[in-house]
């Protein structure tokens, strides 16, 4: 009977075309637009060398230093500008073409001529500066002592960081992950809706098939039973769907522990469902009011676990790190987020433990709210 009542269940929920689309279809479209709106998130702030002229007039020929220094800036893997030399009026019209930030006439104060105001612009004008301070405190220094002038020269050529650079993980950091890990986490929490499903199923009061269920000569939590596992294999095979397509088709890295991944899907679904379940048990009102507390709690957990602006997600982990553990779509992320960058963390562990507790804490109370309800009359 259970068996049947199981199988009966799977089909049936196969033909309930919005709890397909919700908990399917529309994941997947979701992180189709996320892949098309964040693909260049990564090269967005790539810097590009900054284009300018320099004059080639009598002043420049009477300062070689100041041309090779620019030269320099412009050589390497990683170079500051994109340097051309011409003279003023060639320079003129690359400017208005826009096709240089600006150009540089040398001279005794070497100046920097622009059409506005900018990034690119800035830089340019730090630059001299700089230089001019350097070359006016070198000329100081040597009027004073000029043997000091090889050493000072050196000392100017010799950039020193102070600074090692260690990152905490080897694997490479990539700010596009934490919409896609927090999208996974949104569709954890539909499976509310197939929560929601069941409890309703088995209320009487809320339809003649719940009615007809109630007086049926099978126990009830078994049938509840039967029809939660169900929507377990069911919403668990749409995550399934979706983490291939993401990470097949879009290209999205989970790491390297796939049975690890499954285990932190699989008890995402199931405290996805249970919360379902626990909300359609507590809220005595209809459906219609059952669906859109769902979807709240479902977004909302969701937006602060950073899939709509990431930053979110560092706000509160900074500033009220206790809303962050208490929030259920930020520890199935976070679980995710762990398990790609630092493997086995404690992290990993704690965000486990606290979707195994939510899923417990939301099964008994669904089963103690459950079973004490009476009805009047069938």
């Amino acid at each position: 009977m259970f068996l049947h009542n199981f199988t009966y269940r799977v089909k049936c929920l196969l033909r309930q075309k919005s709890l397909v689309f919700w908990t399917m279809i529309f994941p997947i479209a979701l992180a189709t637009f996320f892949y098309i709106a964040l693909s260049n998130i990564r090269t967005i702030d790539e810097f590009s060398p900054i284009g300018v002229a320099l004059i080639d007039n009598e002043a420049l020929s009477a300062q070689p230093a100041f041309k090779e220094t620019l030269q320099q800036l412009a050589e390497g893997e990683r170079p500051l500008f994109d340097l051309t030399v011409s003279d003023e009026s060639a320079a003129l019209e690359m400017l208005k073409d826009y096709e240089i930030s600006g150009f540089i006439k040398a001279g005794v104060t070497p100046e920097l001529v622009v059409l506005g105001s900018g990034l690119n612009q800035s830089i340019l004008k730090n630059f001299l500066d700089q230089y001019s301070q350097n070359a006016a405190a070198i000329t100081e220094i040597v009027s004073m002592n000029p043997e000091a002038l090889p050493a000072l020269l050196e000392s100017l050529s010799m950039s020193q960081n102070h600074v090692v650079e260690k990152g905490i993980t080897e694997k490479p950091m990539n700010p596009m992950v934490i919409y896609f890990y927090a999208l996974i986490a949104m569709a954890c929490l539909y499976g509310s809706m197939y929560g929601l499903e069941e409890v309703n199923r088995v209320q009487a009061n809320l339809s003649t098939k719940a009615a007809r269920i109630n007086i049926a000569p099978v126990h009830k939590l078994k049938v509840f039973t039967a029809g939660v596992l169900a929507a377990l294999l069911m919403h668990f095979s749409g995550l399934l769907i979706l983490l291939a397509y993401m990470h097949f088709v879009l290209g999205v890295a989970f790491g390297d522990h796939l049975i690890q991944l499954l285990v932190v899907i699989f008890v995402g679904s199931i405290m996805g469902i249970s919360l379902g379940t626990f909300i359609s048990a507590v809220v005595k009102k209809s459906e219609g009011v059952k669906i859109a507390v769902v979807l709240v709690v479902s977004m909302l957990g969701s937006f602060l676990a950073g899939m709509n602006i990431a930053e979110v997600k560092y706000y509160i982990a900074e500033n009220l790190p206790i809303i962050g553990y208490l929030n259920p779509a930020t520890l199935l992320s976070d679980a995710l987020y762990a398990l790609y960058y630092y493997d086995f963390s404690i992290r990993f562990f704690i965000n486990i433990a606290g979707m195994s507790l939510y899923s417990l804490l939301f099964c008994t109370l669904t089963y103690f709210i459950i079973r004490g309800r009476k009805y009047a009359s069938l």
